[in-house]
């Protein structure tokens, strides 16, 4: 599904995530707040991120294949730690980035993971194309639905003097 489609379905969803920033300068260098419509295009281009969690209060983070697919994050798992904290605890946060030629970039989605179980829903996810990590006889479909999506680039490094802090003498 193309970036534009994905932001529409948002967008009539009502949960379009942030305002879009005015650039910033880190110590990396200059930082661009991207837009909603330039993050889902870079999601819908990548297929490898990391899915964060909390269980007991303690943090997790797994690799995942995915693909960004009805304004939503969808990966394939089989049963396990990870998909046993995604039931003890829905709130996710999935991250995708990459470097290029050009810079850098990393998308943020914050959500909620629900296991695939409408059988329209499974099909459809079946169709998606996922490499296997680890090959197994039963596939767990989860879908993360966002609440809150934030896209940024990174540009250049800047060029500065570096300072470190070290024991006072």
């Amino acid at each position: 599904m193309p970036a534009t489609d994905l932001l529409e379905t948002t967008e009539k969803e009502g949960i379009m995530a942030h305002e879009k920033n005015e650039d910033e300068l880190s110590p990396q260098g200059p930082v661009t707040e991207l837009s909603d419509i330039e993050s889902w295009e870079l999601l819908s281009a990548s297929t490898f991120g990391h899915l964060g969690l909390s269980v007991d209060n303690r943090p997790e983070i797994f690799p995942v294949d995915y693909r960004a697919q009805d304004a939503a994050i969808v990966f394939r798992t089989a049963e396990g730690t990870k998909l046993h904290d995604l039931i003890s605890n829905d709130s996710v946060v999935f991250e995708a980035d990459a470097r290029t030629e050009s810079g850098d970039w990393s998308v943020v989605v914050k959500g909620t993971a629900r296991v695939l179980e409408d059988e329209t829903e499974l099909r459809g996810a079946d169709l998606l194309s996922f490499s296997e990590w680890v090959p197994t006889s039963l596939y767990v479909y989860v879908r993360i639905d966002p609440t809150q999506i934030r896209g940024r680039r990174f540009t250049g490094h800047l060029q500065a003097e570096r300072k470190y802090a070290g024991p006072s003498t």
